[in-house]
């Protein structure tokens, strides 16, 4: 199961977490504005953090902020949403994969899968939705109708074949290549067309990692506290890094350089070029919370302290903390001046990007796991105890 709170400790130090028939079915609720028609978005927000870079970085937003809709889904989440042609897209534990409209909350589809949706957020591309499941495969869906139209499953491979196969990670498509981490130690890298794959042997789970990809090269890190940079057409490894303590995390890149924390209690920043360590910071506890990049040089990240950290992303110099009330294992979005990130305390919290400063919060049953989302001027939060929520920002001038 996911953790809870009296399991954190364990999960943060790496300890293994745990791993019926076929069902599917598509229905529809009805829609407060009593629209039945799926609505039609400006923008997207097609995989974790926003971009395969996983910069978790969308257009500049403002102050007020409303609620649009809220829905309960069933089970918890810990799946971030997606969003592609208007539809807001995301799993649960229930085994169930929900398609909402983005503009009023009605549902469009929802599919059942083998085994549940854990921390795995789904990618979208074209018309298929990508989206992980306790079961060791990958499911692509028809992002229209929600029909199953092809999986890709992990091993058994001489690395795995007498361990699980469980796939928690957020998905990364770039073209024609699909990019995911297994518990099973492995990295994978799935051909689109053929179905050809490459794989990356690690020596741990590929729990809560996920890959983000620049300019060809992908970053994953591993249980095992290592981090990988290999090639994305055919899996070579070009380099490691050896942290100091498991990986539990997703990078975010920039042209140069690739950021994530560590249960080592510290945030990295790593050269793209040879993997090496251009700076390290402390936060005392360890991190799960995957950091997102702002147009004004900052990296804003989450930590097990409860505290969330604006830094320098070129020299890893604190610019200011925020205390919340219990885990930041979520990881921040960023519009503008606008830092928005959940807390296991039960609240979302909006914050200046300048100074960490509050300007705005919402109460979130079950407080929040799954990073945020962006599209259309409406940000998507998804509490862990099934609330899917819908806000309103101001665009910026």
């Amino acid at each position: 199961m996911r953790p809870e709170p009296w399991a954190l400790r364990s999960a943060l130090l790496g300890v293994v977490f745990f791993a019926s028939p076929f069902k599917a079915m598509a229905a529809d609720v009805p829609s407060p504005s009593g629209s039945t028609e799926p609505s039609s978005s400006r923008d997207s927000w097609p995989t974790f953090k926003g971009d395969n870079a996983r910069t978790g970085r969308g257009p500049a937003l403002r102050l007020p902020i409303s609620v649009d809709w809220m829905v309960h889904l069933k089970g918890s989440l810990y799946s971030s949403p997606a969003i592609a042609d208007g539809l807001v897209v995301l799993g649960s534990s229930d085994k169930r994969v929900y398609a909402r409209d983005l503009i009023s909350g009605v549902q469009r589809w929802e599919r059942i899968l083998p085994d549940r949706i854990w921390g795995s957020a789904p990618a979208i591309q074209d018309d298929r939705v990508y989206i992980g499941c306790v079961d060791a495969c990958v499911y692509a869906l028809s992002l229209t109708a929600g029909t199953v139209v092809h999986s890709y499953c992990a091993g058994p491979t001489s690395f795995s074949f007498f361990r699980s196969g469980d796939i928690f990670c957020p998905m990364l498509v770039d073209s024609q290549r699909l990019i995911f981490g297994s518990d099973d130690h492995s990295i994978y890298g799935f051909d689109l067309g053929s179905g050809a794959h490459w794989t990356c042997p690690t020596g741990g789970e590929l729990h809560d990692n996920g890959a983000a990809e620049e300019a060809g090269l992908v970053v994953m890190a591993s249980r095992d506290g290592s981090v990988y940079g290999m090639d994305l057409n055919d899996g070579q490894l070009r380099w490691t890094f050896k942290g100091g303590g498991a990986f539990n995390t997703v990078p975010a890149m920039d042209a140069e350089h690739a950021y994530l924390g560590c249960a080592d209690g510290r945030v990295y920043a790593l050269s793209l070029a040879d993997g090496t360590k251009v700076w390290s910071y402390e936060t005392g506890k360890g991190i799960m919370s995957s950091p997102a990049l702002g147009d004004d040089g900052s990296l804003v990240i989450g930590s097990a302290n409860g505290f969330v950290y604006g830094l320098d992303a070129a020299s890893g110099v604190r610019r200011w903390a925020f205390k919340t009330g219990d885990y930041v294992l979520s990881s921040p979005m960023i519009t503008g001046q606008l830092v928005w990130i959940g807390s296991y305390d039960g609240i979302l919290y909006v914050l200046d990007l300048a100074t960490g400063q509050e300007l705005w919060h919402l109460p979130v049953p079950g407080g929040v796991y799954a990073a945020p989302a962006f599209a259309d001027g409406r940000v998507l939060i998804a509490g862990r105890k099934g609330s899917l929520i819908c806000l309103q920002a101001s665009e910026a001038p």
